[in-house]
């Protein structure tokens, strides 16, 4: 028999494929997460295929009932949202089923760690996904610590009651420079991006509570050879310039406006200056 791992949508409904739908309609049991999550999408797509709750409190006692289940007939596994098998027990339904003979397969669709990533404007060519930041203050501090260094894009998931204090760390110990985007609420009604330094992401959440599911992708260390390249590649003169009117219509004086606009672009601030003299809120 088969186990099926079936992704679904991370917001949208409508991102799921047909042939997930045909897969969770065809198994005799469907394993999932969170099932409340899981009747939502089953009732909207009129699928009435047995559920069972499958979560990390429940694998211990629910994993041989699922491969008793899979002995019989085709079973399909379900994550609260996006791919199962990441941060939740199904990678260990897979490693017995794997064991005891059964076929895996694997019904790809959404993922939020690749859909935030592609959209970060971050090199994606590679990438370290951490999954949720530790939740403890001090635990955090040592995780981001060990990653400082990572030369690779890192993707990481927080709540939004952490994430003010998230950020917080971040600044202090990849510097306020270094890039970030927050992504919220992926592929919902209020999808949301915010990219810039993580100076500039942590100044604008402090202006409301954060709400919804938070994905944030980092940029990784560079050297200093490489960040001017891409400063010089990204920050030609059309950006400075708009850079310029931005922080004015803030209300940022225009001398402190060419300091952080030198800083981050890599050019002299006297060019910046010249280049930006005629822009105004």
């Amino acid at each position: 028999m088969t186990l099926f791992l079936v992704a679904t949508p991370i917001g949208n409904l409508e991102d799921i494929s047909p042939r997930a739908l045909d897969t969770l309609r065809g198994v005799a049991l469907i394993a999932a997460e969170d099932t409340r999550t899981a009747k939502q999408l089953l009732n909207h797509f009129e699928i009435h295929t047995p559920v069972t709750s499958f979560f990390e409190h429940s694998k211990q006692t629910k994993l041989e009932h699922i491969l008793d289940a899979l002995e019989k007939n085709d079973v399909a596994v379900i994550s609260e949202a996006g791919t199962p098998g990441i941060n939740d027990p199904g990678y260990e339904l897979v490693r017995e089923a794997i064991a005891r003979g059964h076929r895996v397969s694997p019904i790809p669709g959404a993922s939020a760690v690749l859909t935030a990533l592609v959209a970060s404007g971050m090199n994606a060519g590679a990438f370290y996904y951490v999954g949720f930041l530790p939740r403890e203050p001090q635990a955090r501090r040592k995780f981001l610590r060990e990653l400082v260094h990572e030369r690779e894009t890192l993707v990481a998931f927080e709540t939004p009651h952490r994430l003010r204090d998230a950020l917080n760390d971040l600044e202090n110990i990849f510097g306020a420079e270094r890039k970030i985007c927050v992504a919220r609420e992926l592929t919902k009604k209020f999808e949301e991006f915010q990219r810039g330094t993580i100076a500039e992401v942590r100044a604008y959440f402090l202006e409301g509570e954060p709400r919804g599911e938070f994905t944030l992708v980092i940029e990784g260390r560079m050297t200093n050879d490489e960040r001017r390249a891409t400063n010089d590649e990204m920050w030609d003169d059309a950006r400075v310039k708009k850079e310029m009117r931005a922080l004015l219509k803030k209300g940022v004086p225009r001398t402190e406006a060419v300091k952080r606009i030198a800083k981050q672009s890599g050019r002299e601030r006297r060019a910046v200056y010249e280049l930006t003299l005629k822009e105004s809120r």
